[in-house]
């Protein structure tokens, strides 16, 4: 890779792609940067390779494995749609936005995070991509009380009573919800004009089924979702843990975790009933960074050497869970 150039394995530019590359902080031509909707940085400020209109937070969450940027590219160019405190780019076909929560002010959490999704589905609506693909949620102390509710439990109350005042869809988006320790809350998601099909896993409760003992709200999101884009299905799996029905299966195994969460990505997989998966991409939340060696051995046993993967520090909403995977990829 020459100096200022963002890595593109594949060659041909696919309708959708992520890359996970590290930070070269020089200037790059505007022909290596015209395609790219977003990018978020881990353990890294912005950097100058992006160009200014480029739409970019820093995420409170520290790569396993160094600095490292999270790079969303499309096959046609984007242009920038900043709306409110959503910054965005749009393509022909997708549209992708970021947001950080200032979740420090005086206000319950749940407010805040009602505030925050107001404020995308107003982006998403005023731009014409009426449908969220996927989110990311990276909420800084997510198991810590706040006036004796756990701010997760505090998130997903907002994220619903939003949801359910101006989402379209009848079921919601698939999503990820993990805790950082560094900087601010973040918020980014991807959407089309039309809406993905979500996919459930036959192993597990819904998440938007849980039962009360996990908060006075349940997590608003769908296991997988599959978007028809041109000729190509794009695939998002939501963030994955060693979950059966709706338990915390392994406490205290690494090993025993990481296998059943490779399952749990094989047979959501299956039940999105697609012929072929390639141009996998994993990232793996982990609650100590020393895990890796371990978890990325399970992964490549399964799914080879090929996929992409990046390897984040983050507080996992379970505090009994030490691993958590999501994954993106191309389907037929």
């Amino acid at each position: 890779m020459l100096p200022g150039q963002l890595s593109n394995q594949e060659g041909l530019e696919p309708v959708l792609d992520v890359s996970y590359v590290r930070l070269l902080d020089t200037p790059a031509a505007s022909a290596q940067t015209s395609n790219i909707l977003g990018a978020i940085g881990y353990g890294v400020p912005r950097p100058g390779v992006l160009p200014p209109s480029c739409p970019f937070a820093s995420a409170p969450l520290a790569s396993a494995g160094g600095e490292a940027l999270e790079i969303w590219r499309t096959s046609s160019p984007c242009r920038a749609v900043n709306l409110g405190p959503v910054a965005g780019a749009c393509s022909d076909g997708l549209t992708f936005g970021v947001m950080t929560l200032n979740d420090t002010r005086a206000a319950p959490l749940e407010d805040i995070v009602e505030d925050a999704y107001h404020s995308i589905f107003d982006f998403l609506y005023e731009t014409g991509f009426t449908s969220p693909l996927r989110f990311w949620n990276y909420l800084t102390r997510i198991t810590q009380e706040d006036y004796g509710l756990e701010r997760y439990r505090r998130f997903n109350i907002g994220r619903q009573r939003a949801l359910s005042k101006r989402s379209r869809e009848a079921l919601p988006a698939a999503a990820s919800g993990v805790g950082g320790t560094l900087g601010e809350s973040v918020i980014y998601f991807l959407a089309a004009p039309a809406p993905a099909r979500p996919v459930e896993n036959p192993r597990q409760v819904s998440a938007f089924a849980y039962p009360p003992i996990y908060g006075p709200q349940s997590p608003s999101f769908s296991r997988a979702s599959v978007y028809r884009h041109g000729g190509t299905a794009l695939m998002f799996i939501s963030g994955t843990a060693s979950i059966v029905g709706h338990e915390s299966r392994h406490v205290g195994d690494l090993s025993g975790q990481t296998a059943e969460t490779i399952e749990n990505l094989r047979t959501v997989t299956a039940a999105a009933d697609i012929i072929k998966a390639s141009r996998w991409a994993f990232k793996i939340y982990l609650r100590d960074p020393a895990h890796r060696d371990v978890v990325d051995l399970a992964l490549r046993a399964a799914f080879g050497d090929e996929p992409k993967r990046l390897y984040l520090h983050g507080e996992i909403c379970r505090p009994e869970l030490l691993v958590e995977i999501e994954a993106f990829c191309h389907a037929e």
